[in-house]
């Protein structure tokens, strides 16, 4: 994601760059989907016990966990960052998922299926006809979705960049995948098969459609407002935000951000091709994933820092593989150093223990501390990919 953030879209020549081609909309996916699976990993907490007070006491946990987590993107809202900041949608999509919370695989995959073909629809039916903020291109702030909350539902809902009537396909995906045993090789080669596969045919089938089908002719008849050079720019590059709605046909791109069926199931399969081939290499548990798992375990924090940077404007834009690597390097010293000595993030820790507290609050006991014995378990060496 800072990779996409930092890298233009175009390099000297007025072509696409390899960064921008590879991570735009994929980066995010693949951020979404880890979202999900780290809902699996509250209900494994659980242990199977997902019935009467257990569950209304992590479905509590959860709505403070969405609610903080909404609470962080709209204070990030007022940096002025110039990137589309994605946590504001992922607390409202926190909130969406209460009711998805312990219900089966096959629910939750229906689900996502459901939202893979009518969220796109609902999006193209209500594209210019829901209330928009005054100003569209600017991040919400606390005061602004206070002061506009039917534009500020809206958006995070259907219309917005990271809209959650599409991105609970990630979510209810990421809440399967989390439930198995992730040290499963043959779980990693299924992940990396069936991802590639479906990352191919929505794309192949995409670019039929609009290619030898007529799709691209299609678009030009029905949008005089834009030439043929102009809409080929929306399927390369995705739109600014909304997909034009001028034909049905807009609906078989699979353009970064298009928000389609085909975009979405395209940048699935990248997200699950990409957890596959992490998972199979890490099982192993080497050494060298001792970093990548400080970074996983305080994202949210790390991501907000990456937007007060991009705000302050302390790294040279027009150097992106300098300002690319310096931020990684940081990060990841950074996040060794902490959890070493603190464990979580500092925003993780913070969202995790109020979140706890609603949860035994609700539950009515309080949690057991641990022996000694299972402290000193706790703390010996394991492999980076084993379950938590």
């Amino acid at each position: 994601m800072i990779a996409a953030h930092v890298f233009p879209s175009d390099d000297a020549d007025g072509d696409m760059t390899l960064a921008y081609g590879i991570a735009a909309g994929r980066a995010s996916a693949l951020f979404a989907v880890l979202a999900g699976v780290s809902i699996a990993f509250v209900e494994k907490r659980s242990r199977g016990q997902l019935a009467g007070r257990t569950l209304a006491a992590d479905r509590a946990a959860l709505t403070v966990r969405g609610l903080l987590i909404l609470l962080v993107g709209l204070l990030l809202g007022h940096l002025d960052t110039p990137i589309e900041t994605i946590i504001p949608y992922f607390g409202v999509l926190f909130l969406v998922a209460i009711p998805f919370y312990g219900r089966s695989c096959r629910f939750l995959l229906f689900s996502a299926i459901l939202f893979a073909v009518l969220g796109p629809i609902l999006r193209h039916l209500l594209n210019g006809r829901a209330p928009e903020q005054v100003d569209i291109e600017a991040d919400y702030t606390l005061v602004t979705a206070a002061q506009q909350p039917l534009p500020f539902l809206a958006d995070m809902l259907v219309t917005g960049f990271y809209p959650v009537v599409s991105w609970m396909v990630y979510l209810c995906v990421g809440m399967v995948i989390g439930r198995q045993v992730l040290t499963s090789r043959k779980l990693a080669l299924q992940l990396m098969g069936w991802g590639t596969a479906l990352a191919l045919v929505t794309w192949s089938t995409s670019k039929i459609l609009l290619g030898p089908v007529g799709g691209f002719q299609r678009l030009v008849e029905a949008t005089p407002t834009m030439d043929g050079e102009d809409i080929a720019d929306v399927l390369a590059y995705g739109p600014s935000v909304l997909m034009p709605n001028t034909t049905w046909w807009w609906l078989t791109a699979v353009a970064p951000h298009s928000e389609t069926s085909f975009n979405i199931l395209h940048t699935l399969g990248s997200a699950l091709a990409v957890l596959g081939l992490t998972l199979f290499l890490a099982r192993g548990g080497h050494k060298v994933f001792t970093t990548f798992a400080a970074l996983g375990a305080m994202t949210l924090t790390l991501y907000s820092t990456h937007c007060i940077i991009l705000m302050l404007e302390i790294l040279d834009e027009d150097r992106p593989v300098v300002s690319l690597w310096t931020q990684m390097i940081a990060f990841m010293v950074y996040a060794l150093m902490w959890r070493s000595s603190m464990g979580r993030g500092p925003l993780e820790a913070i969202i995790s223990e109020a979140s706890d507290w609603v949860r035994w609050r609700v539950r009515g006991t309080r949690p057991v501390p641990p022996s000694p014995d299972s402290v000193e378990r706790s703390q010996s060496p394991r492999p980076v990919g084993a379950a938590r």
